[in-house]
């Protein structure tokens, strides 16, 4: 197993237990929802992962929901708890990548994508997923960004590292309607969000690291964990609700 192979093993060890793979809440993702202008009917879920947010769709809307991710584990597990939901009838399950989506144009009037369009890059991702948007059609898309213009010299250094691409609200405002989409809401995810994920994350890492003392991916979030503790308020996950434009 090479060094690639190994930290993708590594991390997928520390997280194949835990409930959320990123930061988010049903309050949040309600919000969301209730912002929209419109009634979705056929929604794509986009790197659903154990579908918290496919979940809470399905049970607050009628839409159809196709759900999208590139860990079979995470969609068999999604699977299983939608049958015992009975939310399973209007919920159909795909194993793709987002950056090449089996799917055709217009098929859907709603994209939801929490806390992982960075993947491929906001602005790759607002490019590639629009056209399969019907008509005014809408995205919602939550992304970590900067809250403020003055962050720390550790938070800089550690997310130049982990990701380079993080923006400001104001960037990422400005390059979504670039990309053809008005803004119809937006706003910070909650505190307790980040709580919500960070917390039983940071418990799964700490079980796991006397058995995994050499482990790179340990090691990164770790690193993680120490920067959301000690940098309150520099930086979040947000949420921004779109509507195509003509």
């Amino acid at each position: 197993m090479n060094k690639h192979d190994q930290y993708m093993a590594d991390f997928m060890k520390v997280y194949q237990p835990l409930a959320r793979w990123g930061p988010g809440n049903d309050a949040d993702s309600l919000k969301a929802l209730s912002s929209l202008p419109i009634t979705p009917r056929n929604i794509l879920d986009i790197g659903c992962g154990k579908g918290f947010s496919t979940q809470l769709l399905a049970q607050h809307t009628d839409a159809h929901i196709v759900a999208v991710d590139n860990q079979q584990s995470a969609l068999d597990e999604l699977g299983k708890r939608l049958a015992e939901r009975q939310l399973d009838a209007r919920i159909t399950l795909s194993c793709a990548s987002m950056m090449a989506l089996p799917f055709s144009p217009a098929s859907f009037d709603c994209i939801w994508s929490e806390g992982s369009a960075y993947i491929m890059g906001i602005e790759q991702a607002l490019v590639k997923w629009r056209p399969l948007l019907e008509r005014h059609g809408c995205m919602v898309i939550s992304d970590l960004v900067w809250l403020t213009n003055n962050p720390s010299a550790a938070a800089i250094k550690f997310w130049q590292q982990e990701y380079a691409d993080l923006q400001t609200v104001a960037t990422r405002l400005t390059q979504m309607q670039v990309a053809g989409f008005e803004v119809v809401d937006h706003f910070t995810l909650s505190e307790q969000a980040g709580l919500d994920y960070y917390s039983p994350l940071k418990a799964r890492v700490l079980e796991l690291k006397p058995s995994m003392t050499d482990s790179a991916a340990i090691g990164d979030l770790e690193r993680e964990i120490a920067i959301f503790e000690h940098h309150p308020g520099e930086f979040a996950y947000h949420m921004f609700v779109l509507q195509k434009g003509a």
